[in-house]
């Protein structure tokens, strides 16, 4: 069973505002569904280079939510994973903000866009396979292939032209801006992205 570390997303609860590590839990069903074994990796952690190489992982996936323009302890980790993995030879999935957080560390851009929250969108590209799929969308930042990080590849994208789907020409690297785990039930498509990356 291969070892997928996930990042937690950081929060804020409460009358004290206590900022608090987690992450839905529909992603260990994610990871159930595509026999992974999850090992949380906490956001606020000092040597997260070390707490990765303690743990002998598989791989990482950059979990999504939250702003990824702002520059607090999670996107410092998140940028630090990155470097580390390739060093490494880590692959890493960005899902969403984590995809996001993958564009700007390759000094990509982002910029608002319309009609991405809570809709559900036909995707076209290299990855799609003589038929229609359509994937959910939860996000108001996004790109084009203009906006695109260094040395990374358009693999799908919506009818706006947003990016929906890219990888790394040299690093093992893929982003995801739909959230396979949000499916009620997960689909083959992603199953088969996901399973064939790690």
């Amino acid at each position: 069973m291969k070892k997928i570390g996930l990042l937690l997303r950081v929060d804020k609860f409460g009358k004290y505002k206590e900022t608090r590590d987690n992450i839905d839990t529909r992603f260990i069903y994610l990871f159930q569904k595509l026999n992974f074994e999850p090992i949380l990796i906490p956001t606020s952690i000092k040597n997260i280079e070390l707490f990765i190489a303690k743990m002998s992982l598989d791989g990482i996936i950059l979990s999504p939510g939250g702003n990824p323009l702002k520059n607090d302890i999670r996107k410092k980790n998140e940028f630090k994973i990155i470097k580390y993995c390739i060093k490494k030879k880590i692959p890493i999935l960005g899902i969403c903000r984590g995809a996001q957080i993958i564009n700007l560390y390759f000094k990509g851009t982002l910029k608002k866009v319309k009609n991405h929250v809570r809709k559900n969108h036909q995707i076209f590209g290299n990855i799609i396979k003589n038929k229609k799929i359509k994937v959910n969308s939860y996000h108001d930042l996004g790109f084009d292939k203009k906006m695109l990080g260094r040395n990374l590849i358009v693999n799908a994208f919506s009818k706006d032209q947003v990016i929906e789907c890219f990888s790394h020409k040299k690093f093992n690297i893929l982003g995801l801006m739909w959230h396979p785990e949000r499916n009620k039930k997960i689909n083959l498509f992603d199953i088969n992205i996901i399973k064939s990356f790690f």
